[in-house]
């Protein structure tokens, strides 16, 4: 649960125990409002002060409620509240605090660098709740993003501990965002000491060095500026393509997605044509290209093409059946 909910979950706490002791004080022991008032906030605080006139056993009884009920509850939603609207908030904005939420994280992505492009890459993942956090030096961009509730860590993604400290041999892979290639290729290489088994997304400044990112380690190496020229150019000259690729960016409102998924060699339909198969007929679901166990790529399949082991199918599909159809295709 984040840290702001979680405040403000103890303030409404402490806010519903005061007037559990200011009604029961006016029904019980039949004082006036401000007297209410005034012992509901005493017995709260242990003050000390006066016992209420007229107590009964039962009045007794609920001041002892309510002291009990103040020490836990009261005490413990003031130090919680506290925490966060003047500590948390101190070292937040100094870029302090480490957020111990990383520990637990697995198979997640480390966005290093928060820039534009690092900032649009965050909001695509949390967007389709792929786990995901953030290494950032500047505390500026730091104390934003965990405002917005993200989770980040302050450091240079280029030393070894920042990134061991941001899970990354626990980590699918870094996507590296830094404006400098050079950067970039020193975080690729220092990831892949710590974990060669990653999966290295990373951006390329410059054409000319998208080569030297793949000898580094780079799995796939994307040029921002090369995108968006290609984009506008099909949006001028082919706009059904630029039409279709958009599908990408509004597939949330739309509620489908765009995914991936490897056959289980022990799948129902290894064998089967695409026809046969019940992936059009049950989920609906739209099958634009497979990519073979031996890297071809087969596009537009027909309904007669037989699904092989190994097979990697890319499709779109509604997001609400994606979960039960990767469970027929890919097994649990």
């Amino acid at each position: 649960m984040q840290p702001t909910r979680m405040a403000w979950i103890w303030f409404f706490l402490l806010v519903s125990v005061f007037l559990l002791g200011t009604v029961g004080f006016q029904l019980l022991l039949d004082l006036g409002f401000i007297d209410a008032i005034y012992y509901t906030v005493i017995t709260l605080a242990t003050v000390g002060y006066e016992a209420p006139p007229n107590l009964t056993d039962t009045g007794k009884l609920f001041v002892a409620f309510l002291v009990i009920l103040g020490i836990g509850t009261a005490g413990y939603a003031v130090s919680q509240v506290t925490r966060y609207f003047v500590v948390d908030r101190l070292l937040s904005a100094l870029g302090k605090r480490r957020d111990t939420r990383v520990d637990k994280m697995e198979k997640h992505w480390i966005v290093c660098g928060l820039g534009r492009v690092g900032m649009e890459v965050m909001q695509h993942l949390l967007r389709d709740d792929i786990p995901c956090m953030a290494l950032e030096i500047a505390e500026r961009k730091v104390a934003s993003a965990r405002e917005r509730g993200w989770i980040v860590q302050q450091g240079d993604a280029r030393d070894e501990e920042v990134l061991e400290s941001a899970g990354v041999k626990r980590a699918k892979g870094p996507i590296t965002t830094l404006t400098d290639d050079s950067d970039n290729v020193y975080v690729i290489i220092t990831a892949r000491s710590l974990n060669p088994d990653l999966r290295v997304i990373a951006r390329a400044s410059d054409r000319k060095s998208m080569g030297v990112f793949y000898k580094a380690g780079a799995e796939k190496v994307i040029n921002p500026v090369m995108a968006g020229a290609a984009a506008i150019a099909w949006a001028s000259v082919k706009p059904a393509v630029a039409n279709f690729l958009e599908i990408v960016n509004i597939s949330r409102d739309l509620d489908i997605t765009f995914d991936s998924v490897p056959l289980h060699p022990d799948s129902k339909i290894v064998g089967q044509t695409l026809a046969e198969s019940p992936i059009r007929s049950r989920y609906n679901a739209m099958v634009i290209a497979i990519k073979r166990a031996s890297g071809q790529y087969i596009y537009n399949p027909g309904g007669s093409l037989v699904l092989e082991r190994g097979d990697e199918l890319i499709l779109i599909v509604d997001r609400n059946r994606m979960v039960e159809l990767r469970r027929e295709l890919a097994g649990p």
